[in-house]
């Protein structure tokens, strides 16, 4: 071993210890017990993510999704689908929806509340259990359950932190919802994970306008391309400062490393996630066709 190898090993042992501390410090805090998804006998379930190709797996495969419990996430409840497929978990994670910012997610959760006549679980942070907006899902539609969880960062020596997202008290950081649908699904104890929609290709939509300023054109399935334009890449929807390119792409590495700590979370319980997806860039999962399942 190298000098150089031998310091690099010893550095990643040290942030280690630094960071299972924290975030145990951080679990103690801020989660607390029985939180979770209830176990499902089942063997597998499809996690839908809202990706431009969502349409093409529902249109060559429509007869797979009705007989699988499905996970969906944020603005699906938007979509034609929503009451076709009717799903048994809607997950939703970022802060913008409960707060009631983004026309697009106030529209979902408009939807969500008219449109559900099936039994249906809301997965939400526990952050979210004290704004009327949530409150109001409950009091407006009784077939729908809400579901609170921790969404509590856990890094550190991976024998502590899987032995706090087994107990619900921690999670993976998901910086896409699509990571905690996946980490939800696994805990719940499904044993075979399907992934469709995980396009990921936010990139191909990127681009600098003339006041150099990054802008994106998000596409999701339910979305007509040709009606949507390039719009400044803004860090929330209640903000006006817009990513760096840098820092776009920097967010994005952590949506891919959160699926690579999941394929490795999953092979730990004894279980498979693959990727069906018509168009990914996700490599973290196996590929597989929905016709071979």
């Amino acid at each position: 071993m190298t000098s150089t190898n031998g310091y690099k090993q010893f550095s990643v042992f040290v942030f280690d210890i630094a960071n299972t501390l924290v975030s145990c410090i951080k679990v103690l805090l801020n989660s607390r017990s029985g939180l979770g998804l209830k176990s499902d006998k089942r063997s597998r379930c499809v996690v839908l993510g809202n990706g431009p190709s969502l349409s093409k797996s529902l249109e060559l495969y429509p007869e797979f999704f009705k007989k699988t419990p499905l996970f969906c996430v944020n603005s699906f409840s938007v979509s034609q689908h929503y009451e076709e497929l009717k799903p048994a978990y809607y997950v939703m994670l970022d802060p913008g929806i409960w707060q009631g910012r983004g026309e697009l997610m106030l529209q979902a959760i408009e939807c969500i509340s008219k449109k559900t006549s099936w039994p249906m679980t809301i997965v939400l942070p526990r952050t979210a259990s004290n704004y009327p907006m949530i409150k109001s899902l409950l009091e407006n539609n009784s077939n729908i359950t809400i579901n609170y969880i921790n969404y509590t960062v856990f890094r550190g020596f991976k024998k502590v932190q899987y032995f706090f997202f087994k107990h619900n008290l921690a999670m993976p950081q998901s910086q896409n919802v699509l990571v905690a649908s996946v980490f939800l699904a696994l805990n719940a104890g499904y044993k075979e994970v399907i992934v469709v929609g995980a396009d990921h290709s936010w990139h191909e939509q990127l681009l600098v306008n003339e006041q150099n300023v990054v802008c994106l054109k998000q596409v999701h399935f339910h979305d007509d391309e040709k009606q949507l334009k390039a719009v400044p890449f803004v860090k929330a929807p209640h903000k006006t400062e817009t990513f760096r390119m840098d820092e776009a792409f920097h967010a994005w590495a952590k949506v891919f490393d959160g699926h690579q700590k999941m394929n490795s979370f999953a092979n730990y319980l004894g279980a498979k996630v693959y990727n069906c997806s018509e168009y990914t860039y996700v490599d973290a999962y196996p590929r597989k066709k929905i016709e071979s399942l």
